[in-house]
């Protein structure tokens, strides 16, 4: 990330996750991009995208120009999610969180993302 740009809470979060990581655990082959957009009352309240590539991980405010996958919740939703209240597939099944985009490559991805996100 650049020193001049500028992070929604939401993505400084995330930011924050992803700044200690083990490198190794992202081949040279990744080239994954995760976009955020984050919800209250209609109006976008975050908007960030992450990006797995090339041995390293990046969050970036706003849109991507080419997401592979666009998550979209509200702001309670990823609250409680990122609190550990919520799994975020629950909240898929209920209809709080949605996705759209190559499902086949969150689905491949997916254990990286745990592995990068959590705790």
């Amino acid at each position: 990330m650049q020193e001049n740009e500028s992070l929604d809470d939401y993505a400084q979060q995330t930011a924050n996750a992803v700044e200690g990581i083990d490198t190794s655990l992202i081949g040279s082959d990744v080239d994954f991009t995760l976009e955020q957009v984050i919800t209250k009352n209609d109006a976008v309240v975050g908007h960030y995208h992450l990006v797995l590539a090339k041995g390293s991980a990046s969050v970036h405010p706003g849109a991507s120009a080419g997401p592979d996958i666009v998550i979209k919740q509200d702001a309670e939703t990823a609250r409680a999610i990122r609190a550990g209240e919520l799994h975020a597939q629950g909240a898929f099944l209920t209809g709080k969180l949605s996705i759209d985009g190559d499902i086949n490559k969150l689905l491949e991805h997916g254990p990286l993302l745990s592995s990068l996100l959590s705790g």
